[in-house]
């Protein structure tokens, strides 16, 4: 028993069984075995004998189903999952039967596949990889990838990669059996060579040709050890007493740039699944930055259209009252437009009177609205004239027989619309004459044409049009924006006092603007949620294909645990690669939303060149990588080592 507490390797009564279908299979039947720190021991059996079982059990990527297995004095059912991983980054190296070398990878970056766990620098990893290649006659290889190598170049490069951060016990399954004599003699030669460096080796074998190499043989049947002999014939270097005892400190995280790297290498090497991947995101980030953009430019359009007829107008509409036969609204008049004009911070009082009618000149009719107002109109809608004058106070105290008309009213009725002004036109069975043209307004906030009006004097057209003294309303322009709110409850004041009752409206152009912004908002918000469904869309496709690159990839993950990859590790390789696709995805995305909003801008359709949307489908890219990336990375970190490994 003293012998054991100071060994490097000691297993007691160990069993390992596997469930199957409704059986359960034991591997290893109560084995015990002690293994001292300096051992060259071959481990023989059949196929199925449970050798390799044993192996993986030594090597700590597998654990007993019952018994003890301590190493260097310490428990192994006592340790977590990152002290496992440090036992097999810097106690154990792995020389596997079928290589278990990363095609992506060249023969120096294999090597220095463990030192990449252990935080190495890399320019110190890569002298010590290229170094041990050289030892082992592949210095001239070290830039081939897998795939150029012989068989024996191959296991040559694995047991470089296992002595790379300075494994005390090599463990090496039918390191032969995949090579031709020659590079098997060649292997064994180099296994005794470590031996002889002080080097516990553990060979797996069913040969006992392979098996003569070593100065110990364990037999093994059925899963249990029937022989454990000594072969004298094989020298036994001097044995060092073990260190042993001493705390098992787990290696801090690989760096996010060596993960990076990792997740580039991996991308690469499968560029279409990679770019079907990207596909989702570009396209989802692509239609949220676009629709976006159309979604506030069309908010700004309409804005710089209200923000056009002034922020310092107020609009009185009549509300409540009697209604009429005609759908007219008894309440405000002329004497209600003067009254207005007197309050302090008014400037410019303009009453008006709207209806329908159609107007002619020689052949030509225009069908429009109609409407009567005084000298203020002008000013209050800061509108100018393009030929002609505006009728006048005069004017309008004279019931003067004047019109002044829009340009598109001007262009229906006159062939060439220059001659307009001092023309005659017929409406309601009476002439007037066109004294003015306005100047092009173009659409209104709401898409109206502004350019059809028919502008008669208030007084003419209650004695000659409307028939009515009453309004259709007032706009009253202020003095100021500052002053346009307090002049509201002025006018409402106003108002109410006159007709004993509060039966008007009054709308500032700020309370529009806020109406249409929120509108605006809430429209372009449902464009960006409609686009947003392609972003999820596009999230559910990168968990997809990550969870099946976990699968097709689950011996890469199994050699990367063996090689002293901690589970944060292999969670944070596959985090990023989640991330990468979806930051790589959003930025083109990003350039394919404004290659088509510069499209869209050429079709006259207004857009907003914003920092915002970009920014907003950026992140969303990004935390849809974090979501829907996540759970095949936690997939991939709790694989068993050894399952993973066995993959085909």
């Amino acid at each position: 028993m003293a012998k054991s507490e100071t060994a490097l390797l000691c297993l007691r009564n160990v069993t390992r069984s596997y469930k199957g279908e409704g059986t359960e299979v034991t591997a290893l039947d109560d084995v015990s075995v002690t293994i001292q720190k300096g051992e060259f021991v071959a481990i023989m059996g059949q196929s199925g004998s449970g050798k390799s079982t044993l192996m993986n059990i030594l090597g700590c990527l597998d654990v007993p189903s019952s018994g003890q297995y301590i190493i260097n004095g310490h428990d192994v059912s006592t340790l977590s999952p990152e002290q496992l991983s440090a036992l097999r980054l810097k106690t154990f190296g792995f020389v596997f039967q079928r290589y278990q070398l990363l095609p992506s990878l060249t023969a120096i970056e294999n090597v220095a596949l463990p030192a990449v766990y252990s935080n190495t620098p890399k320019a110190e990893r890569t002298e010590h990889a290229r170094s041990l290649l050289s030892k082992l006659g592949l210095g001239d290889r070290a830039d081939h990838r897998p795939g150029a190598l012989s068989g024996g170049q191959q296991q040559r490069v694995s047991v470089a990669r296992a002595l790379i951060n300075g494994a005390e016990v090599i463990l090496a399954d039918e390191p032969t059996g995949a090579l031709d004599s020659a590079s098997g003699e060649q292997l064994l030669d180099l296994l005794k060579s470590l031996h002889g460096e002080g080097v516990t080796i553990i060979l797996i074998t069913h040969d006992a040709a392979v098996a003569n190499h070593a100065e110990r043989q364990i037999h093994l049947l059925d899963g249990k050890i029937v022989a454990d002999s000594q072969n004298t014939s094989a020298h036994s270097p001097p044995v060092s007493k073990s260190s042993g005892h001493g705390n098992i400190d787990p290696f801090p995280s690989i760096s996010g740039f060596a993960a990076l790297i990792m997740a580039y290498s991996s991308l690469r090497l499968n560029w279409f699944r990679t770019l079907l991947t990207l596909l989702g995101i570009i396209i989802g980030v692509a239609a949220v930055t676009t629709m976006m953009a159309i979604g506030e430019g069309g908010k700004a359009d309409v804005l710089k259209r209200i923000e056009a007829i002034g922020t310092n107008l107020l609009s009185v509409r009549p509300g409540g009252g009697n209604m009429r036969n005609t759908g007219d609204i008894a309440t405000l008049t002329l004497n209600d437009a003067e009254a207005l004009r007197e309050l302090p911070g008014v400037l410019y009082v303009a009453p008006e009177r709207s209806s329908r009618n159609t107007i002619r000149f020689g052949e030509n009719n225009f069908s429009g609205r109609i409407k009567g107002t005084n000298q203020d109109y002008l000013k209050v809608k800061d509108w100018e004239m393009a030929q002609g004058v505006f009728f006048s106070e005069e004017d309008v105290a004279t019931f003067a027989p004047v019109v002044v008309i829009g340009d598109t009213v001007a262009e229906t009725l006159f062939d060439d619309n220059t001659r307009a002004v001092g023309e005659y036109i017929l409406m309601s069975n009476s002439l007037y004459q066109v004294i003015g043209v306005l100047k092009s307004k173009g659409a209104s906030a709401g898409g109206d044409d502004q350019d059809d009006e028919v502008l008669i004097p208030i007084s003419t057209g209650r004695l000659k049009v409307f028939g009515r003294d009453y309004l259709s309303g007032i706009t009253v322009k202020a003095s100021g924006a500052d002053v346009a709110a307090d002049l509201k409850s002025r006018i409402l004041a106003t108002i109410t006092q006159r007709h004993g009752k509060e039966d008007v409206m009054v709308f500032t152009t700020d309370s529009l603007v806020e109406a249409v912004t929120e509108t605006q908002n809430t429209l372009t918000w449902l464009l960006a949620s409609v686009a947003a469904i392609s972003l999820l869309v596009g999230g559910i496709g990168v968990m997809n294909i990550m969870l099946v690159n976990v699968s097709e990839r689950k011996r890469e993950i199994g050699l990367r645990m063996a090689t002293g990859a901690k589970p944060s590790d292999i969670l944070k390789q596959f985090n990023i690669e989640a991330w990468v696709v979806c930051i790589l995805g959003g930025a083109i995305g990003i350039v394919l939303g404004y290659v088509v909003i510069f499209i869209v801008s050429q079709l006259s359709i207004t857009v907003a060149y914003t920092l915002m949307p970009p920014v907003l489908a950026f992140f969303t890219s990004l935390i849809v990588g974090v979501l829907f990336g996540y759970a095949p990375a936690l997939k991939a970190s709790r694989l068993n080592p050894i399952d993973a490994l066995s993959e085909d």
